[in-house]
């Protein structure tokens, strides 16, 4: 139901009232890149590097608002929904204002999980490959590597749970980086693999293609060694 009435821009504003595979993956990214606050109207705000990413949501929220470059810090971008429905349906999922060390893991349907933690994941995730030399024989080897990062421990631990049930990821120690403000939960070789196949399963609706596309390059001598 689109509530049009007196707005300047198209908007589904019943868009957090019903689980999808975009609405799970929306409230992933506004988990990581968003904010929320309503000093003079309510506004749900979502910022990203990535203009195409905003692009994506912004068309899964069947709206026309308007991305805006910013300029300082970081020359990133956003957008900014005013709704008091959508404020009020993120706040259904544990959304606060000021959520960076605060924030929880919510409740989502199984079915939708990994929509969410892709979501979350390509907000403030990070896929890499690191080069180093085996001690073992001196051979130069490559390997893939994931993080997650925020500000909430209990969110990373929340995080770091679901993907041990539902994958079978390894428990691992939550790093603390950049002076104490950030934490990181951090995967190896073989649990990174398995995590990309999970969240960027065949078909996915909305996500980074640019992350997806590390799984094409994993070496062929290290898809042989990775067992799942």
């Amino acid at each position: 139901m689109f509530e049009n009435h007196r707005r300047k821009y198209r908007l589904n504003e019943s868009f957090f009232e019903k689980w999808s595979p975009v609405m799970a993956y929306v409230l992933g990214f506004w988990f990581a890149d968003g904010y929320m606050r309503k000093e003079k109207s309510y506004r749900i705000v979502i910022i990203s590097n990535d203009e195409q990413i905003l692009r994506a949501i912004r068309d899964g929220m069947r709206s026309n608002c308007p991305i805006t470059k910013r300029l300082e810090p970081d020359r990133s971008f956003s957008i900014v929904f005013h709704s008091k429905r959508l404020y009020e349906g993120l706040m259904r999922y544990g959304g606060v204002r000021h959520k960076s060390h605060v924030i929880r893991f919510p409740d989502v349907p199984k079915k939708y999980l990994r929509d969410f933690i892709r979501g979350y994941f390509d907000g403030d995730g990070s896929v890499f490959f690191i080069d180093y030399i085996r001690t073992k024989d001196g051979r130069s080897t490559r390997e893939l590597r994931t993080n997650f990062t925020s500000g909430s421990r209990k969110f990373l631990e929340d995080l770091m749970a679901a993907l041990n049930r539902e994958i079978g990821l390894s428990m691992r120690r939550i790093g603390v980086y950049n002076g104490g403000i950030s934490l990181k939960l951090g995967y190896s070789m073989k649990d990174s693999d398995a995590l990309l196949h999970y969240m960027y399963y065949k078909g996915f609706p909305i996500g980074l293609r640019r992350k997806a596309d590390f799984l094409s390059r994993i070496p062929i001598y290290q898809k042989h060694n990775i067992s799942r």
